[in-house]
C-alpha cells in the first residue's frame, strides 16, 4: 500500500501534527505501508521536519508556501500523477484539500485530518466534506470525540467521519515522587499566548511557588512569547524556584518529563494535546484548564488529574492538594498511565489508522488516470475568506514579476536578520 500525506514545515517547527506524523509514519512503514510526504513549507534551508523524514528514508517533496494557489495545486497534482498513491491524505490544509477533488476523481480515496477544536477546522469540514457530492473527501479523521461530534453535525450526511486519537510512546520507566519531598511541576509545549496563555501559565507558576513550599517549576518550549516569559521570570519570578529551559527535541521530551511529578496545560483550547499524552504515559499527574476538546477524553477531574477553572487560586489549590497527599498522586499517576496504555499508545492509534486505510482501499472505486485541470481553471482559484492565511491567488499577469521579486526580497531580508 502507498499513501501520500501533506505536511507543514518552517524554521523551528514544533507543532503537534508533525509530532503525530513522526509517531504514525514509521509504524506504518514497519507494517508495509509506503509513505510519500508533500511538505508545504517556508522557503528556507531550516526545515526540521523535512530533514527528519528525509533522514529516516521517507520520500519527500517540497512545495513552498509563497507560490501562487495555482502553482501549489499544480505541483501537488503533478506529484500525485507521477507517484500515484493508493490514498491521499490532504491533512488540514485548504490547498491540498482543493486539489483533492481531482485526485478523488481518479479513484484515489482522500482524507482530511482535524487536529484542533477551532473554527478553522470546522470550516474545512463545511467546505470539503459537507457538499454531499463527489467533491467531498472520502474520510474525515478527528483527534478528539468532541471534534468528531461537531464534524458530524456540520456534515450530517457524510458517512465516514471518525475519531482516531494521537498515540504516544509508553516508556518502561515511570515517574516517582522525589526522595527529598519536592514536587516538580513542568510545562512543555509551544510558547505562545493565543492558545497556550503562556504568560498566565508563568504567572501561575510564580503564584504557586510563593504559596506552596517545596515545589519547583520548569518551562520547556519555543515560540513567539519567549521574551514575555523571560520578562515575567526576571520580575515576578526573581528568586523563585522557576526555570525556563528552552526547546526540546521530540525524542527528548519524555526523558525530561520523567524528572517531574506534575504536568501543566492551561490552554484556552486544544485538539488532543500530544505532550499531555506523553506526560501521562510517564506517570505525571496533569493539571489542566477545562477545555471542550481532548482534555476531557484524557482526564476525569479527581481521577487521573485535576481540571481547574482558572489559572490563579484554583490552580494553586490543585498544586497544594497534590503536594500534601502523596497517596493521591500515586493513585492518579497509575490511573493516567493505564489509560494511555489502553487507548493512546502509538500502537493503539496506529492500528486504527491501518484499519481505516485498508477500509478505504477496499471501498475505493475504479482507478483511472488523473486528469489535470486546465491552466486557466487553476489560475482562477481563490480560497474562501475562512482560509485567507493560506490564500495566495495569482494576480494579473503584468503584476506577477513584482510579486515574485517581493517574495525574493522578503527571503533575503529574513536571512539577513537571521545572520546577525
Amino acid at each position: 500500500m502507498k499513501i501520500t500525506i501533506c505536511a507543514f514545515d518552517a524554521p523551528n517547527n514544533l507543532d503537534g501534527p508533525t509530532t503525530w506524523m513522526k509517531r504514525l509514519l514509521p509504524y506504518l512503514k514497519e507494517h508495509g505501508i509506503e509513505t510519500r510526504i508533500i511538505f508545504l513549507a517556508a522557503n528556507s534551508k531550516d526545515l526540521p521536519a523535512y530533514k527528519f523524514f528525509a533522514d529516516e528514508g521517507f520520500e519527500c517533496k517540497l512545495i513552498y508556501w509563497e507560490l501562487f494557489n495555482d502553482e501549489k495545486i499544480q505541483a501537488i497534482l503533478n506529484d500525485v500523477k507521477q507517484f500515484p498513491p493508493d490514498i491521499f491524505i490532504a491533512n488540514y490544509f485548504a490547498i491540498p484539500l482543493t486539489a483533492a477533488k481531482w485526485i478523488k476523481k481518479a479513484g484515489i480515496p482522500t482524507v482530511m485530518v482535524l487536529h484542533n477544536d477551532n473554527q478553522y477546522h470546522y470550516d474545512l469540514v463545511k467546505k470539503f466534506a459537507a457538499n454531499n457530492d463527489e467533491s467531498d473527501v472520502s474520510s474525515v479523521v478527528a483527534v478528539s470525540n468532541l471534534i468528531e461530534e461537531i464534524s458530524k453535525q456540520t456534515a450530517p450526511l457524510h458517512n465516514n467521519i471518525r475519531y482516531i486519537p494521537y498515540g504516544a510512546p509508553v516508556p518502561s520507566e515511570v515517574a516517582n515522587l522525589s526522595k527529598d519531598g519536592v514536587l516538580n511541576v513542568v510545562y512543555a509545549g509551544r510558547i505562545d499566548e493565543r492558545q497556550k496563555r503562556i504568560s498566565e501559565v508563568t504567572q501561575a507558576f510564580c503564584k504557586a511557588a510563593k504559596e506552596v513550599t517545596g515545589t519547583n517549576y520548569t518551562i520547556y518550549g519555543d515560540g513567539p512569547a519567549v521574551p514575555a516569559v523571560q520578562d515575567i521570570l526576571n520580575t515576578e519570578g526573581k528568586g523563585l524556584p522557576i526555570q525556563f529551559k528552552g526547546k526540546l527535541k521530540s525524542t527528548e521530551v519524555q526523558d525530561h518529563l520523567l524528572q517531574n511529578q506534575v504536568f501543566v496545560l492551561l490552554s484556552d483550547f486544544e485538539g488532543l494535546p500530544i505532550t499531555l499524552i506523553e506526560a501521562m504515559a510517564c506517570g505525571l499527574v496533569p493539571i489542566c484548564t477545562y477545555m471542550r476538546s481532548g482534555i476531557s477524553d484524557l482526564v476525569t477531574d479527581g481521577e487521573e488529574g485535576f481540571l481547574v477553572e482558572n489559572r490563579k487560586e484554583r490552580f494553586v489549590a490543585a498544586i497544594k492538594k497534590i503536594k500534601e497527599d502523596p497517596a493521591l498522586w500515586k493513585n492518579m499517576s497509575k490511573a493516567g498511565r493505564q489509560k494511555i496504555e489502553a487507548s493512546y499508545s502509538i500502537e493503539a492509534s496506529s492500528k486504527q489508522w491501518m484499519a481505516l486505510l485498508k477500509e478505504l482501499i477496499t471501498n475505493a472505486g475504479e482507478r483511472s488516470q488523473l486528469i489535470m485541470p486546465s491552466s486557466k481553471e487553476l489560475k482562477t482559484i481563490v480560497l474562501d475568506k475562512e482560509f485567507h492565511r493560506q490564500n495566495n491567488p495569482r494576480p494579473a499577469e503584468i503584476l506577477v514579476p513584482f510579486y515574485k521579486t517581493k517574495y525574493m526580497l522578503g527571503r533575503l531580508k529574513r536571512n539577513l536578520f537571521k545572520s546577525k
